[in-house]
């Protein structure tokens, strides 16, 4: 039996992040969007890597692939896409 288990803890550090990217909005709306449009330039290039990879994945996969410990860990071993 395997488990995965997911952390939703809130840190200091996040709600710092999430208050000063409201203040920016409000206060600074052009470095807002400029901001939204580099973190989405960067997204876009990371997802397209992530995507291939997990296809490779898929595609050389025999058998049940919940078992192939190395593919369930795939997703693990990219680094988290940026948000706005």
């Amino acid at each position: 039996v395997k488990v995965t288990l997911l952390n939703f803890m809130i840190t200091q550090v996040g709600l710092q992040d999430q208050l000063l990217n409201i203040v920016v909005e409000k206060e600074r709306p052009d470095l807002a969007e400029e901001k939204a449009r580099l973190v989405e330039g960067e997204n876009k290039e990371q997802l397209e890597v992530t995507e291939n990879k997990i296809l490779d994945v898929l595609s050389s996969s025999q058998g049940n692939i919940l078992e192939d410990e190395a593919a369930v860990q795939v997703p693990n071993s990219f680094p988290r896409l940026l948000y706005r």
